[in-house]
C-alpha cells in the first residue's frame, strides 16, 4: 500500500471516527483504524462492534492495499503536521509517513486481523433533511437515561408514522427518558412512507450522530432494520446497532390534568436559575419556585446556610399559590432546548408532573418531576 494525500482531507476522515474508537477495550485492535487504498480511494474504517463508520475520500494512490493502525496516535501526528502533502506506505506490518522534513514509523496490524464491519439488513429508508434530523436530536437527547439496568431507555427512541396528518404524508418523532424528565420533538414529513417503523438509537450513537450532522447541511439518509440503522452521507456511512426491545409508552407520561398555567420569559426564567443554582446542594441541584399572583420566586439554599433568591413577573391563572421543587439541571436543559421566547408550564399540584412547552409551537413537548427541596 502507498499513497499521496493532503494534510486536511486526511485530517478530516481521521477525525470522523475518532469518538467511535474505544480508548480502553479487551480487543487492541479495536483501538485502531483500517486504512485501505483501492482505485483512488482511501476508505478509512473504525468499529467498537457496536457503532461503526467508514469513510472515504479520494487519494493519489501508488500501490493498492490495506494496514490497520492506531486511530489516535495516527489522528494525534496527522493533526501537528503541515498543510502539505502526506506520503503512506506499507511495509510489511509498518506504516511510513512522511510529509515535508518529517518522517514517522507507526506499528500496525494485518488488515485481516481487523474486524469485519456488519452487514446492515435494512430496506427501510428515509431521507430527513439536516436541520430536522439535528434539531430533533438537539431537543431530545439530554434526557437519555444512564442507568444501565434500564437499558431500553439508554437512547433516543425514533418513530415513524406513515399515516398522512394535517396534509403532511407522514410524521417522525423523536423521544427520550430517563424518568425523571422527558422530551419529546416532532415532525411532518415531506414524503411517503411505505410503512410505520420505529427504532431505538443507543446513545453513543446519538452522539456520533449529532457530530457527522455538524459538517454540513447535506441531507442524510436512514436506512433501518430490525437489528441495525445506518445513517448515510456522501462519502460516509455509520453502522448501528440498535436497541433491542421496548420503548415505554411515552403518551402515559404526559400529564392530561394540568390546567393551572404559567408563563414567563423563557432566557430570563433560564439566567435567574442559573444563578440561583450556584448556591443548590451539589448533589441535588435543587431550586424552589414559589409561585402566587403575578410573581414567581425563585430561590435555593445548601447545608452551610447559604441563601440566594430572585423574583420574576409571570402570568399566572392559578388561584391558590403553588411552590414546586426541580432539579436546576433537569430544568436549565429543558429551557435551552426550547427556542422560543416564551415558555409556558402547565401545573395540576405541588406534587404531580409539571408540563412544559413554549404556548406557540406545538411540535414539542418536555414533562419534569417536581422533587422536594
Amino acid at each position: 500500500m502507498e499513497f499521496f494525500i493532503d494534510r486536511d482531507p486526511f485530517l478530516k476522515v481521521l477525525t470522523r471516527i475518532q469518538s467511535v474508537v474505544e480508548r480502553r477495550n479487551t480487543m487492541p485492535i479495536l483501538g485502531n483504524a483500517l486504512l485501505e487504498v483501492a482505485e483512488g480511494e482511501l476508505i478509512v474504517s473504525a468499529t467498537d462492534l457496536e457503532v461503526s463508520v467508514r469513510t472515504l475520500t479520494p487519494v493519489e494512490m501508488v500501490v493498492p492495499g490495506a494496514l490497520s493502525v492506531g486511530a489516535r496516535i495516527l489522528f494525534d501526528v496527522v493533526r501537528e503536521l503541515p498543510a502539505k502533502a502526506i506520503r503512506l506506505r506499507a511495509e510489511g506490518e509498518r506504516l511510513l509517513l512522511t510529509c515535508d522534513r518529517a518522517r514517522f514509523d507507526l506499528a500496525g496490524l494485518p488488515a485481516e486481523q481487523f474486524p469485519k464491519l456488519p452487514q446492515p439488513d435494512g430496506e427501510f429508508r428515509v431521507s430527513l433533511p439536516q436541520p430536522v434530523l439535528s434539531g430533533m436530536l438537539e431537543k431530545t437527547h439530554f434526557a437519555m437515561s444512564f442507568d444501565e439496568t434500564r437499558y431500553v431507555l439508554n437512547g433516543v427512541f425514533l418513530q415513524l408514522t406513515a399515516a398522512e396528518i394535517e396534509g403532511h404524508p407522514g410524521r417522525a418523532r423523536m423521544v427520550a427518558t430517563d424518568t425523571h424528565r422527558m422530551a419529546m420533538m416532532e415532525k411532518p414529513l415531506d414524503g411517503p412512507l411505505p410503512e410505520d417503523r420505529e427504532a431505538i438509537i443507543p446513545r453513543k450513537t446519538v452522539y456520533e450522530i449529532r457530530k457527522l450532522l455538524e459538517e454540513d447541511e447535506l441531507t442524510p439518509e436512514l436506512i433501518l432494520g430490525p437489528t441495525y440503522l445506518q445513517l448515510v452521507k456522501p462519502e460516509l456511512v455509520l453502522i448501528s446497532k440498535v436497541v433491542q426491545g421496548r420503548f415505554p409508552d411515552w403518551r402515559r407520561v404526559v400529564p392530561t390534568a394540568n390546567t393551572v398555567r404559567l408563563t414567563t420569559a423563557r432566557e430570563a426564567l433560564h439566567q435567574v436559575v442559573k444563578r440561583i443554582s450556584a448556591l443548590s446542594h451539589e448533589k441535588t441541584l435543587g431550586v424552589r419556585l414559589q409561585i402566587e399572583g403575578q410573581r414567581m420566586l425563585i430561590n435555593s439554599n445548601n447545608p452551610e446556610q447559604e441563601m440566594a433568591e430572585e423574583e420574576m413577573a409571570v402570568a399566572f391563572d392559578g388561584e391558590i399559590p403553588i411552590t414546586v421543587g426541580f432539579n436546576a439541571r433537569y430544568l436549565r436543559e429543558i429551557l435551552v432546548a426550547m427556542s422560543g421566547d416564551s415558555v409556558q408550564f402547565a401545573f395540576k399540584d405541588d406534587e404531580s408532573p409539571v408540563l412544559v412547552f413554549d404556548p406557540e409551537r406545538s411540535d414539542a413537548l418536555f414533562v419534569l418531576m417536581p422533587m422536594r427541596v
